[in-house]
């Protein structure tokens, strides 16, 4: 992590760090507890945090949103060099993942798909739907 020097100005609240980030300050204590990021400061009691503990926190929801991250993944990215896994293994091993959610959804839209495009009522009987019933359930 980059260092920087930060004075008490640039220093924020949790709750307003919640605020400007969209997420409730027990996130932010959470990720904590988990060791994902820490206050730049404790002041009677309460923390505070500054531009590159904000930073940390954003970069963190960014993980989570746009790459469907778990907070394990993004913990060993945010380890550096100190990880178990290097980063780009990490992103391979979500893109592979995401990759066979795709596919599971893909097949999913295109089976309601023809439930809703050939049925006026319920799907139940259609030799597509059982076809599709019992293809998991069929004996070796």
């Amino acid at each position: 992590m980059p260092t920087r020097t930060t004075n008490d100005a640039e220093l924020l609240p949790i709750d307003a760090v919640a605020r400007r980030l969209g997420i409730r300050a027990s996130a932010i204590r959470y990720y904590e507890e988990r060791g994902l990021v820490l206050p730049h400061s404790r002041q009677s009691g309460r923390r505070w945090y500054g531009p590159l503990e904000i930073r940390r926190l954003a970069i963190i929801l960014f993980w989570q949103e746009y790459a469907l991250m778990s907070l394990d993944e993004i913990g060993e990215i945010l380890a550096g060099s100190g990880a178990t896994r290097g980063w780009a293994e990490i992103v391979q091993g979500r893109i592979g993942a995401l990759g066979e959610q795709i596919e599971r959804m893909e097949a999913a839209r295109a089976f309601l798909v023809h439930v809703a495009s050939k049925h006026d009522s319920a799907p139940d009987g259609c030799p597509h739907f059982e076809d599709h019933i019992w293809e998991r359930h069929e004996q070796p």
